[in-house]
């Protein structure tokens, strides 16, 4: 293949600094398979442990039911070691159970929900985060998500109760460029990046001299160049003239 290798193609090629580090992960965040149990009265179990692992921001509540299962979720705001955890429709409304949307009261806020009765948990699972339930319909539950977006997920969808562990991560500022360094390392990010001024000219179109102020550059056609940067697709150039 001629010409320069360009950055999507090297992202393609998966190195370390362009993939997940998912091998650090303890587990996956996941609710225990729905069951008539669950559906008809409600489960007991108890939080075995609380971990904090290199992948997850939140912190990760381990909790143990007695039917057996050993799940992993995100850590809700008040929750400890030894708290008792209830999951199905006769749960009480507290701070770390797993309820349907159903029964759980309107305005109240939730996280891990689930898209569909069973998937295990797709909404709102980082740290802080947490969807306000607005109102239900007789099939559907409207949420507030963290984006301030609404989205509707079926009635009998699971959520736990609470917001998530951890709000309070990203006020703390790195300090230090070193800080910032370690802390892309560990989740395999490209760091640092620099500015397209600041390129060489074979980097970038913007790359080259001592010049950092490029101006007004001239814009590209939509259908032309394969390569999109700056302004392109204009629908008039030039100064418009006085009438």
């Amino acid at each position: 293949m001629g010409g320069n290798t360009i950055l999507q193609q090297r992202l393609g090629k998966g190195k370390n600094i362009y993939k997940v580090p998912d091998f650090y992960s303890i587990g996956e965040f996941y609710f225990r398979p729905l069951d008539e149990k669950e559906m008809k009265d409600k489960v007991k179990g108890i939080v075995v442990d609380i971990i904090k692992d290199k992948v997850h921001y939140a912190p990760i509540a381990k909790i143990k039911f007695e039917t057996g299962e050993t799940i992993l979720v995100p850590a809700v705001e008040g929750l400890y070691v030894g708290k008792e955890i209830y999951a199905g429709v006769n749960a009480p409304v507290e701070n770390g159970n797993i309820l349907p949307l159903k029964v759980i009261p309107d305005g109240s806020s939730v996280c891990m929900v689930e898209i569909s009765p069973g998937d295990g948990g797709k909404i709102a699972r980082t740290s802080g985060t947490s969807c306000i339930l607005v109102q239900k319909t007789d099939k559907y539950a409207i949420l507030k998500l963290p984006s301030g977006k609404t989205k509707m997920v079926n009635l009998y969808s699971r959520a736990i109760f609470g917001i998530v562990a951890g709000g309070g991560r990203t006020d703390k500022p790195f300090v230090k460029a070193g800080n910032k360094y370690y802390f892309k390392k560990a989740h395999h990010r490209n760091w640092p990046i620099s500015k397209p001024t600041a390129r060489n000219a074979a980097d970038h179109p913007l790359g080259g001299k001592h010049k950092r102020n490029k101006g007004g550059m001239t814009p590209l056609p939509k259908h032309g160049y394969p390569i999109k940067y700056g302004k392109y697709g204009s629908r008039r150039t030039g100064r418009k003239k006085a009438i």
